[in-house]
């Protein structure tokens, strides 16, 4: 890592504090007084929950703040120029060609209506001297430098034809391509598994070391920040709450809410019963009345001492339809895979992007069919037999299913209350006021408050949304839920808050989990046993104990390997 006492000052923010104006004569003040420094091939850490004012600062540097953002006091220099007091059109000369920004979101960061090419190609001929081919083999060799398989293909295909990480590798790649002086990364590991994490990661440090380049890492994963920062800064409700070089803050935290982000960090090593942040179930008046309804469920899962789920010969293969150009392709997914789940346990699925673990948990919901010669036996009955209305929605009842995306998975037209109970007010299982108060009282359940079932999706935090995903899988009064990546997009605090929440449901319900992540830490933290899935296969399976500590295979030791380790 490189020395810090040597480097000269790329980017100074000084006592910067910026301010919203409310309706009602109110201002809201996403920073206050914040102060911070970058020098060039300094790694740099911001870290802090939601609406601490990380990427803030971020935008405040690219001019990329919302049209009624007042600066109050203080600025933004970067190279001795006040950037944050910048006419929109001299940002032409900073953005992309001295800062390359990495979204959190590669999704919205993208156009969907441009291939990746064109996007690298434009990228590349607006920041650089490089033009036609040049261009385009700058392009490729970018995206092998971001770990991209198949770089050359990649070029011909739009962004909803990729996974999210590779979405996200391609955005890295947009944002290297002019060789920057700064690079603000804004969470830019979210979306990968840990071995495109550490090749990401990899790359940002060399950019740093070997070009001199100054990179800003806001991120809420601690272990990366252990990993690879020089020097942190740690922000809350807008404010500095301590500052220092990244050793002494991570063993030795002077505040209080920065040992309560350390307390929050999933271990590897070491596996708790829960973490030691506030929250659990909620206390509310009306939480007797919400268990009672949920432990109304049916709850005949089969003979004692037997599987709830059993996978036997699980395989998918797609298949692309054949055009003028080329011929069909036949791809498998998911290759011969078998488990059970056993009633109260959480089995884990981890593995790379593609190696089949969500294909599976699809499968098994009936939202993708599976190549014939599969059994799912749900029950002791296998699903292919449910055949009668009545009998499937029992069923769909009985497994439901906790996303990724807490926000596209609501229906933004829809209030908080009206998402959680409207599928049970279409099958006429309630009326309207029956719906209302139940929706009122899970709401106060999973720690939230009664009246906000009224509001509308936007106006809840991350969170608070997954909160409401949760209030949402609890209404049908399932048995087995599946749980895919359902915390990958959170900080650090509210990520171990959901866990206790859903520790303390699965314990009050008896309800069954299979929990999909590629956090593998997180994985230890919340599963009795784990599935580790490559290319579509099972590689190994057993007790986390002794998969995610003492593995047998290979391409386990690997994952361990690749994971960023907080304190290391």
């Amino acid at each position: 890592m490189s020395d810090v006492s040597d480097m000269t000052d790329l980017i100074k923010v000084e006592d910067l504090t910026i301010a919203y104006p409310m309706s009602g004569g109110e201002v809201f003040r996403a920073l206050k007084g914040i102060s911070l420094e970058v020098g060039r091939g300094q790694i740099v850490g911001v870290v802090g929950e939601s609406g601490a004012g990380k990427s803030t600062i971020g935008k405040a540097t690219l001019g990329l703040l919302d049209e009624n953002a007042i600066i109050e006091t203080g600025g933004v220099r970067l190279d001795d120029a006040q950037v944050s007091h910048f006419e929109e059109h001299m940002f032409a000369s900073v953005r992309g060609k001295k800062v390359g920004y990495i979204y959190q979101n590669p999704m919205t960061a993208l156009n969907p209506v441009l291939t990746i090419g064109e996007q690298l190609v434009e990228a590349i001929e607006a920041n650089t001297d490089k033009r036609g081919d040049a261009a385009r083999s700058y392009a490729i060799e970018l995206l092998e430098q971001a770990e991209v398989p198949a770089a050359e293909d990649r070029l011909d295909k739009y962004p909803h034809q990729l996974s999210g990480g590779l979405c996200q590798r391609i955005v890295f790649a947009i944002a290297i391509s002019a060789k920057p002086d700064l690079i603000i990364a804004d969470e830019p590991t979210t979306a990968l598994d840990v071995t495109v994490q550490k090749a990401v990661l990899d790359t940002l440090k060399r950019l740093a070391k070997k070009d001199n380049i100054a990179i800003i890492l806001i991120t809420h994963d601690m272990g990366v920040v252990s990993e690879m920062c020089d020097y942190v800064y740690v922000l809350r409700h807008g404010e500095m709450v301590e500052h220092g070089p990244t050793h002494d803050l991570m063993h030795s935290p002077k505040q209080a809410y920065t040992r309560e982000l350390m307390a929050a960090i999933p271990r590897i090593d070491v596996k708790l019963d829960r973490f030691a942040v506030p929250g659990g179930l909620g206390e509310a008046a009306n939480r007797e009345r919400a268990m009672a309804y949920l432990m109304g469920r049916q709850t005949d899962q089969g003979e004692a001492g037997a599987p709830l789920l059993q996978v036997r010969n699980m395989s998918k293969t797609f298949v692309t339809e054949a055009t003028m150009l080329s011929a069909a392709n036949a791809f498998k997914a998911v290759d011969g895979v078998n488990f059970d789940v056993y009633p109260g346990e959480t089995l884990g699925i981890v593995g790379e992007s593609g190696s089949g673990k969500s294909t599976v948990g699809r499968m098994i919901l009936g939202l993708l069919d599976p190549d014939e010669g599969c059994d799912v036996i749900y029950r002791g009955r296998n699903i292919s037999d449910i055949t009668s209305r009545s009998d499937r929605l029992a069923h769909c009842k009985s497994l439901q299913c906790i996303f990724q995306d807490p926000y596209s998975s609501l229906n933004p037209r829809m209030s908080a209350g009206e998402n959680i109970t409207h599928a049970l007010k279409a099958h006429g299982t309630l009326n309207r006021k029956q719906a209302d108060e139940l929706a009122g009282d899970l709401m106060e359940l999973v720690g939230l408050p009664r009246a906000a079932r009224r509001k509308m999706p936007h106006a809840f935090s991350g969170g608070e949304r997954q909160r409401i995903g949760i209030a949402r899988a609890l209404s049908f009064r399932p048995d087995f839920i599946f749980c895919d990546e359902p915390t990958s997009a959170l900080d650090v605090t509210v990520q171990a808050e959901l866990l206790n929440l859903m520790k303390d449901l699965q314990d009050a319900l008896g309800l069954t989990l299979l929990f999909v992540s590629h956090d593998l830490a997180v994985v230890r933290q919340v599963c009795d046993r784990v599935l580790v899935m490559k290319s579509g296969a099972v590689v190994e399976q057993g007790d986390c104990d002794h998969v995610l500590v003492t593995p047998d295979n290979a391409y386990t030791k690997g994952l361990l390997e690749a994971m960023p380790r907080f304190g290391g």
